[in-house]
């Protein structure tokens, strides 16, 4: 049996709980983004992608303050 990279298994993107893991990683602890993709196994981008979309989430709470 052969053992190797199967493109098919690759996530291509986060769910919800992984998005807020990887922007917690990224926001609070400092870890960039190209290492939280490596863990995740998806491309920068989509850690890039959940860490705006946090932000934009949490921004309207921080102007009520």
């Amino acid at each position: 049996m052969r053992r190797g990279f199967n493109p098919d298994d690759k996530p291509t993107s986060l769910d919800f709980e992984q998005q807020i893991c990887a922007a917690w990683a990224y926001f609070v602890q400092g870890v960039d983004q190209s290492t939280i993709a490596a863990l995740y196994g998806v491309n920068q981008g989509r850690i890039a992608e959940a860490c705006k979309a946090i932000r934009d989430a949490l921004e309207p709470a921080k102007e009520q303050k």
